[in-house]
């Protein structure tokens, strides 16, 4: 049952949970069987708030999710990385991004060939080549999610 969990709450109360996250927003709320009348009730209780919740709130599309700066980068740029390895030892500037297929496609661009300002912005331009193959759509994998998402 898709953000919906069962818990023992205490010896003999048990509840339904919901937790699900949205545009870094973190969503959660307890049903208790005591409070609403049984187990079968906190259930419907449960999954009801779930799917009012979904419906109002607006799930990210691919594309924005791709956008995302992640607090580990350093470039500035998102999907955009630097790399040093024995073969580049001035390293290399990489542009990648993962396809609806589960595969990642990368594009890299050599700080010895193009010079550091160049390499960037090349694997920068690279990104934004990429980022316009990528569908817009919901970032959803849960058919329940899916269903109820504001699109």
């Amino acid at each position: 049952m898709y953000a919906i969990q069962r818990y023992r709450a205490a010896i003999k109360a048990w509840c339904w949970r919901v937790n699900f996250r949205r545009q870094g927003k973190f969503y959660s709320k307890t049903f208790y069987d005591l409070t609403c009348g049984g187990s079968k009730e906190a259930k419907a209780a449960a999954m009801a708030w779930r799917d009012e919740q979904l419906a109002a709130i607006k799930a990210l599309t691919l594309i924005e999710f791709h956008q995302q700066k992640r607090s580990n980068n350093l470039s500035g740029v998102p999907g955009v990385h630097f790399h040093k390895t024995p073969a580049q030892p001035l390293g290399f500037w990489q542009a990648n991004i993962k396809t609806k297929d589960g595969k990642r496609v990368a594009k890299s661009f050599s700080v010895r060939k193009y010079g550091e300002r160049e390499a960037f912005r090349l694997a920068v331009a690279a990104r934004s080549e990429l980022l316009a193959k990528v569908e817009n759509r919901p970032y959803l994998y849960h058919a329940v999610a899916k269903r109820l998402s504001k699109q």
